[in-house]
C-alpha cells in the first residue's frame, strides 16, 4: 500500500511513526539512565521463577580489555621455538580462528543476511569482537605449557592416531559432557553467574563465534573442563597426538558454533520423540532454548543429560513472519567507495560492519589503485554486491546492492560511460527478476560530471526498449541531504558566519541558496576559485588558510588530506589565531583530517540521520556504510521516503528549494533526526533531538 503525504492517512502514519519514535526514545533514554541497574533487575527476574534469588553485583563486565597487544601475545608463543616445536600450537590455533571466521561468513549469508527481524546489534558486535578469539590464543599458550611439561603428549607414535583418536571420543562422550553439565549449573549460581558467565549471555541474537564469548576467568573453566578429552588418553591410555588434539579443537569450535546458530530443524530424525539423535546430539534450539529460558538446557552437546536430571526445557524458534524472498520493491543502487569500505562487508567479517572507514598507511591514491584490482578480479564472478533487505514500514522491501565499481571508475571520464550502462543494466535485472521499480543513485552514481546528477540514467531508461514502459523511478536522494545539511547549519546556535568547502556543487548549491532565502543575516565564505553565485553575503578565497577565521567550517567536499596540515602549518608559522571549533563533514566516506596542530578543532561527519523509529525501517539498512547502528545517510532515507509514498516522477538534476523544506517536514514524522552537536561544551553526540 502506496501513502500519499496529502492525505488523511498520511498524517495518521506519520503520527504513528512519530509516537513509535517517541516510545522508541523514551526506551533508550531510560535504559541509559538506569544502566547496571537495569541489567541486575532483569536477572533477577530471569532467576526468580517465583523464588527469592539472593542478589549480588554484576562484574562480568566491568573490565576492559586493551586489544592494541592481541597481536604481540599471538605472536609471543614463538618465543619458545627451541624448546618446542611451535608449528602444532599455530596450526591449531590458525585453523580454529579460519574455521570460526568462515562458519560467521556463512551463517550471515544463509541465515542473517535476509532475516530484516534480528539485527545484529553494534553493541553486542564491538563487544564480541573484542573476546571472540581470546579463548584460542589462551589454548595456544595452554599448549605450549603443556608441550614444555608432557612433551610425549603431544608427539606420540602417528600409528597411534587413530586409537587415541578413539580414546578422545571416549572420554570426551563419559567425562566432558558429564562435567561440563555440572560446571554450567555451577555457573549459573547468582554469584558466578555476575562475575562470569553473565558476558556470555548479554548476547541476545547470537552468532556462531558468540559461542566462544566468555569472561576472561571463565576460559580458565572451560580449560579444565575440556582438558580430560586429550589428557585422559595420555594418562590412562599413554599416548596422545598433537593432530588429534588440534582436530579435536577445531570440530570442538564447529559443533559448539552449531548450538548458537539462527536455524531451526524441523526434521523428526533430530527432534523426533523415539529419535537417539533427540538425546545424544543436540540442535541450536536446544542451546538457543537455554538463551531464552536461562535455567534449562545446560548440556554441552549431548541433550541426554538434562533429560535425566529434569533440566530440559522444549524451545521453539519463534517464525520471523518474513515478506515473501522475492519481494523487493526498492534498490538503492551504490559502489565501493575504497578498500576501507571493502572492510565492511560482512562476508569478510560480521563484526566489520559498523567500523569507521580505515585509512591503511597507504596514500589514499594507492588504496584505490589495491581495491581497485580486487573489483576486477570480483568481476570475473559476479555482476554486483547484494547487501541485507530491510522492511519499510511493515509493507515493503529495500536493498542495498552495490554496482561492482571503484573509486577509480569515477575518477576517469573514459570509464563514465562504462558505469552508467552497467548501472542501467542492474536497473534491468532487478526489474526483471523481481519486479523492482524504484531505484535510488548512492554516492558517486550520481555526481553531476557522469550522469549529471542522474539526468542521464533517467534518460537512458526512458528510452531502453524493455524498461521504457515499465514505469521505472530513479532518484538521487539529494533533496533530503541538501535539506539536512541546511538544518545542521541553521540551528547552530547564534551562528552569523561560516566557512564552506564544496558550496559549488549541487548540495552545497542548494543549501546557500536556502540560506539566502531564509537567513539573510548569515554571512557564507566559500573556498573555490570558481564563483559560482553572486550575492552580498557570499565572498570567495583560494587561501585554505582562512578557514581558521570561522568557529564554523562546512565542508562538502573531499580535500586530500596533506593540504588541511599545509594550511595548518602556514597558520602556525604567521601566528595566526585558530577560532575554528568544528569542521562539519558530509562528504561520503567520512575521512577524519589531521587536527594535531590545533587539537581544539572537532572534525565531525554531518549529513547523517539517526533512525528514531524503529517500526518504519527494520533490517540492516545502516551496516557497510562507515557509521553508527540506526543511522542513514539522507540520500538513502530520501529514497526511501519516496518509495514508501510511491512517488512516480523522477527526482533527478537540480534540487528543488521548496521541496527540500517539504521533504524535511515529512522526514521528521517518519522519526529522522540529524544528530545533536553541544556547540557549548564542544561535544557531540548521536541522540534524538527531544520532542
Amino acid at each position: 500500500m502506496c501513502i500519499k503525504t496529502t492525505s488523511s492517512a498520511s498524517s495518521k502514519t506519520t503520527s504513528m511513526a512519530v509516537t513509535s519514535s517517541a516510545a522508541s526514545r523514551s526506551t533508550v533514554i531510560s535504559r541509559r539512565a538506569q544502566g547496571q541497574e537495569e541489567v541486575e533487575e532483569t536477572t533477577k527476574m530471569n532467576y526468580s521463577n517465583g523464588k527469592t534469588t539472593k542478589m549480588v553485583p554484576s562484574t562480568h563486565s566491568l573490565h576492559k580489555r586493551e586489544t592494541k597487544y592481541d597481536l604481540w601475545i599471538f605472536l609471543a608463543p614463538a618465543l619458545f621455538w627451541k624448546l618446542t616445536p611451535i608449528l602444532p600450537v599455530y596450526l591449531t590455533g590458525i585453523t580454529r580462528m579460519l574455521s570460526t571466521r568462515i562458519l560467521l561468513s556463512l551463517h550471515y549469508i544463509f541465515c542473517d543476511k535476509d532475516n530484516y527481524q534480528n539485527k545484529l546489534t553494534q553493541k553486542q558486535l564491538r563487544r564480541e569482537k573484542e573476546d571472540y578469539l581470546v579463548g584460542i590464543v589462551l589454548h595456544m599458550w595452554a599448549q605450549i605449557a603443556l608441550q614444555l611439561i608432557f612433551p610425549s603428549m603431544f608427539f606420540s607414535d602417528p600409528s597411534l592416531i587413530t586409537t587415541c583418536a578413539l580414546h578422545t571420543f571416549l572420554s570426551h562422550v563419559l567425562v566432558v559432557e558429564p562435567l561440563y553439565y555440572v560446571a554450567h549449573l555451577w555457573l549459573h549460581i547468582p554469584e558466578h553467574m555476575k562475575s562470569m558467565h553473565g558476558f556470555h549471555h548479554l548476547s541476545i541474537h547470537t552468532l556462531p563465534s558468540t559461542s566462544l564469548v566468555q569472561n576472561f576467568r571463565e576460559h580458565f573453566v572451560y580449560i579444565a573442563t575440556f582438558g580430560p578429552a586429550f589428557l585422559l588418553p595420555f594418562f590412562l591410555g599413554g599416548s596422545q597426538h598433537w593432530i588429534v588434539i588440534g582436530a579435536y579443537l577445531v570440530l570442538f569450535d564447529i559443533v559448539n558454533a552449531f548450538g548458537h546458530m539462527n536455524i531451526r530443524i524441523s526434521s523428526t530424525m533430530w527432534i523426533g520423540r523415539w529419535s537417539p539423535l533427540r538425546y545424544l546430539f543436540y540442535t541450536p534450539e536446544f542451546h538457543l532454548g537455554h538463551h531464552a529460558y536461562f535455567r534449562a538446557n545446560y548440556g554441552l552437546f549431548m541433550p541426554i543429560w538434562d533429560f535425566l536430571f529434569g533440566t530440559h526445557r522444549e524451545y521453539k524458534k519463534p517464525d520471523p513472519k518474513l515478506l515473501p524472498a522475492n519481494q523487493q520493491d526498492f534498490v538503492f543502487i551504490g559502489h565501493n567507495g575504497g578498500l576501507g569500505h571493502l572492510l565492511t562487508c560482512p562476508e569478510f567479517s560480521v563484526y566489520n560492519v559498523y567500523d569507521k572507514y580505515v585509512r591503511s598507511f597507504l596514500p589514499l591514491q594507492v588504496e584505490f589503485v589495491l581495491v581497485h584490482m580486487a573489483c576486477l578480479v570480483c568481476r570475473l564472478f559476479l555482476k554486483s554486491y547484494r547487501l541485507s533487505r530491510y522492511c519499510i514500514n511493515g509493507t515493503k522491501i529495500g536493498r542495498i546492492i552495490c554496482v561492482l565499481r571503484t573509486p577509480v571508475d569515477y575518477i576517469y571520464p573514459s570509464r563514465y560511460n562504462g558505469v552508467n550502462r552497467e548501472v542501467v543494466q542492474l536497473i534491468k535485472d532487478e526489474n526483471k527478476n523481481y519486479g523492482t521499480r524504484y531505484f535510488g543513485l548512492g554516492n558517486l552514481n550520481k555526481m553531476k560530471q557522469l550522469n549529471d546528477g542522474g539526468k542521464v540514467i533517467s534518460h537512458m531508461v526512458k528510452c531502453d526498449p524493455e524498461l521504457k514502459d515499465r514505469n521505472v523511478r530513479i532518484w538521487t536522494g539529494d533533496t533530503m541531504t541538501a535539506a539536512s545539511v541546511y538544518n545542521q547549519i541553521v540551528e547552530i546556535p547564534g551562528i552569523k558566519d561560516l566557512f564552506y568547502i564544496g558550496a559549488n556543487g549541487k548540495i552545497g548549491n542548494a543549501v546557500c541558496n536556502l540560506i539566502i532565502k531564509r537567513r539573510p543575516d548569515l554571512k557564507i565564505k566559500i573556498f573555490s576559485s570558481y564563483e559560482s553565485m553572486s550575492h552580498p553575503n557570499i565572498s570567495y578565497t583560494t587561501d585554505l588558510t582562512e578557514m581558521l577565521n570561522y568557529k564554523i567550517v562546512v565542508t562538502g567536499k573531499i580535500i586530500p588530506g596533506h593540504k588541511y596540515v599545509k594550511a595548518f602549518k602556514k597558520a602556525k608559522m604567521n601566528n595566526i589565531t585558530n577560532k575554528t571549533r568544528f569542521v562539519l563533514d558530509y562528504t561520503v566516506p567520512f575521512i577524519p583530517i589531521d587536527v594535531r596542530l590545533f587539537p581544539e578543532i572537532q572534525h565531525i561527519p554531518i549529513g547523517l540521520l539517526q533512525v528514531n523509529s524503529k517500526s518504519f525501517l527494520r533490517g540492516h539498512f545502516d551496516i557497510c556504510m562507515s557509521h553508527d547502528q540506526d543511522h542513514i545517510y539522507p540520500c538513502h532515507a530520501g529514497c526511501i521516503m519516496n518509495a514508501h509514498e510511491c512517488r512516480e516522477t523522477d527526482e533527478v538534476g537540480d534540487i528543488d528549494l521548496v521541496e527540500m523544506e517539504s521533504m524535511w517536514k515529512r522526514a521528521l514524522n517518519y522519526g529522522f533526526q540529524n544528530r545533536i552537536i553541544d556547540y557549548k561544551s564542544n561535544h557531540s553526540t548521536g541522540l534524538p533531538i527531544k520532542a
